[in-house]
């Protein structure tokens, strides 16, 4: 799927004047803290190793609490339970589903979570060009917590880059991440009068063999433009067919 949505930020630029040689210099930016570079570190070594499609080398980088929601996600879309997958949060059901769309069973069945990340880096789920625009803004720890701006192309995303302290080193944190695209999911299903499941079907439906995102996608609407589904805007609710009971599409 693509990226998922961007608030547009409008940036300021300060006048290029130069200062009289009596005018005060202006105080330098803070330095960052010890505690700041390290999470600032953390960060980088992920961003460099989905660079180079090295989608494991992420996964000691997650929290406790990530690693426990891929772990649920990849297990139900391994066993197929339908149950187990009907329980998910709309953004966890959505990756089950993803992945019992792409991936044979046989696969999902031997592949473990840094696989899939492998995997998902070599069909370009999550594209190179995003990864290479993307950056850190300023850093903000509270305790064993941590935030800070998730910029693409200088531009922050609505959901920032969260860290948390475990084991004594600094993790990346995506649960809030999960939460958010549960959150959109629902709004729009909601707007297209479907189902959760059915709408997460019709978004699937739109995405090639390979996964990457084709044509624009629900989830992928810029921020401040407000594109409901074609149903919502016309007033008119498109009903389809729902999966039969108890399955869902490989």
């Amino acid at each position: 799927m693509r990226r998922v949505l961007f608030a547009v930020f409008l940036l300021s630029a300060a006048p290029a004047f130069a200062a009289p040689p009596t005018q005060t210099p202006q105080p330098q930016a803070p330095q960052p803290s010890e505690e700041e570079r390290q999470v600032a570190a953390v960060f980088e070594k992920a961003r460099g190793a989905l660079r180079q499609g090295k989608g494991s080398a992420v996964v000691p980088l997650l929290s406790q609490a990530t690693v426990q929601k891929l772990e649920t996600v990849r297990v139900a879309a391994r066993n197929g339970d339908q149950v187990a997958i009907g329980r998910l949060e709309p953004g966890e059901k959505f990756a089950a589903m993803g992945l019992r769309r792409h991936l044979p069973p046989a696969d999902l069945r031997r592949m473990s979570l840094g696989d899939v990340a492998d995997h998902a880096m070599q069909q370009g789920w999550l594209g190179p060009n995003v990864i290479a625009r993307s950056s850190l803004g300023p850093v903000r720890v509270r305790g064993d917590r941590a935030s800070a701006l998730l910029l693409v192309d200088n531009r922050p995303a609505l959901v920032p880059a969260d860290f948390v302290r475990e084991a004594g080193g600094w993790r990346i944190d995506l649960t809030n991440v999960f939460s958010y695209g549960g959150q959109m999911l629902r709004g729009f299903a909601a707007m297209s009068g479907k189902t959760e499941d059915a709408y997460i079907v019709d978004i699937l439906d739109r995405l090639p063999a390979g996964g990457k995102p084709s044509g624009k996608l629900p989830l992928a609407q810029p921020s401040g433009v407000e594109e409901a589904p074609r149903a919502a805007r016309s007033g008119a609710v498109t009903r389809e067919p729902l999966p039969a009971p108890g399955t869902l599409p490989r």
